[in-house]
């Protein structure tokens, strides 16, 4: 689909707005780590290869908040936040430095830095080894509670479908300018708040029920949306 030239212009009036506030944004992606690799695995479990890193210390603002799942979010269990895996997944996650491992159940959303694969608890990342670093390289791999390799519920993709994050903003003209963009290029959007960071939005564009398909959206949005510095990602709906 060819935006034409009328969309190219307002692309470019938007650009210098947008790169101001897209820098500011609460949930900008740091270019770091390497993006994470999926392959198979014993019983069809997934496996992915990634940085992960943690949150719910004292300063960050997510203790006590709800998660995607609706759950309020402790920072003393051992759960964790993946974008696109369904929630209430349970993951095997190993510390690839000192060969610790636990088992970490998902009920959020993220994390939302660039090239991040998981987002561990406090309580997990120090049983991992890494609540002083604050990052990991670590091998994740869906297992059931008894922590047995398992594999993903096909039924998730149909309840809680795909979709692309395109920015996270606070500024209200900038958030409509970008939905504008979005909704002329013929999909969806939607706004999601950010709880922890009160104001700020996820500008979220389309619903797709494959990985796949999701996938080459969030390329075709990054190759159409250059100039405005934006860096599309999928995730979930909920």
């Amino acid at each position: 689909m060819n935006p034409g030239p009328t969309l190219r212009l307002r692309c470019c009036a938007t650009l210098g707005i947008l790169a101001c506030i897209l820098l500011m944004a609460a949930c900008a992606r740091p270019r770091s780590g390497p993006r994470g690799l999926r392959s198979g695995s014993p019983g069809g479990a997934y496996e992915e290869v990634g940085e992960a890193s943690w949150y719910g210390g004292a300063g960050d603002g997510f203790a006590g908040r709800p998660t995607a799942s609706g759950e309020i979010f402790d920072p003393s269990k051992l759960t964790c936040a993946h974008r696109t895996l369904p929630l209430g997944t349970y993951l095997e996650v190993e510390n690839l430095a000192n060969g610790r491992r636990a088992v970490l159940r998902v009920n959020d959303r993220g994390p939302f830095a660039h090239g991040r694969i998981l987002d561990a608890s406090r309580a997990g990342a120090q049983e991992l080894g890494f609540l002083g670093a604050g990052i990991a390289r670590v091998r994740i791999r869906s297992v059931d509670a008894g922590g047995a390799p398992a594999a993903l519920d096909p039924r998730a993709d149909r309840e809680d479908p795909f979709t692309v994050q395109v920015a996270a903003l606070s500024d209200p003209a900038n958030i409509g300018r970008l939905s504008e963009e979005l909704r002329n290029l013929g999909l969806e959007v939607t706004h999601q708040e950010v709880s922890a960071r009160p104001g700020v939005k996820r500008i979220r564009a389309g619903r797709f029920e494959s990985r796949e398909e999701a996938e080459r959206a969030a390329r075709d949005l990054a190759r159409r949306l250059r100039g405005l510095g934006v860096d599309p990602f999928v995730t979930r709906v909920r």
